[in-house]
């Protein structure tokens, strides 16, 4: 009987796993109609609830800021919001936990030296449970198409070929 040979180990692939774009911390929530008074935004108690308000429960976290019920609001009362929420969280959006995400992630992936992955097979590894990992698989191949020699997702034991550059 012949050596046992681990052909996974001597592919000449770079794995890519999608949970390392994944910034770790605490995401919160805040619903800006809860700071208006029966939906309607009056200018000098909106001011008032902000000024007030314990910004320091935000300290070092994600937040995303939505509007809950539809209403208008004006836009400068965003520009305050995200004011003071500058002096407390790690970083905000206006809009859905997701556009939160999708921020965190184009900040990681923006961080990505393409020039790593010139004319390489790559692997974008599954099965991890971020979330909206979808979003992170459609940037990643957005970036990469034009870059790497072969684009793979899964393991390298069972990888299903995305792409190979030359063919269709």
């Amino acid at each position: 009987m012949g050596e046992i040979v681990n052909k996974v180990k001597r592919l000449d692939v770079i794995t890519i796993d999608v949970k390392d774009f994944y910034f770790e911390g605490k995401r919160e929530q805040i619903d800006l109609s809860d700071l208006l008074e029966d939906g309607i935004l009056m200018e000098k108690k909106f001011r008032e609830k902000l000024k007030n308000f314990d910004w320091s429960i935000y300290n070092d976290k994600y937040v995303n800021v939505f509007v809950n019920k539809g209403l208008i609001i004006p836009s400068w009362a965003f520009l305050l919001i995200s004011y003071y929420l500058s002096q407390f969280s790690k970083d905000h959006v206006i809009g859905s936990s997701r556009s939160l995400e999708e921020k965190l992630y184009n900040i990681s992936l923006n961080g990505m030296n393409l020039n790593d992955f010139k004319n390489k097979k790559v692997i974008v590894k599954g099965c991890s449970n971020i979330p909206h990992i979808e979003y992170v698989y459609n940037e990643l191949t957005k970036r990469l198409s034009n870059t790497v020699l072969s684009l793979m997702y899964g393991e390298p034991c069972s990888r299903v070929p995305i792409f190979k550059k030359g063919l269709k």
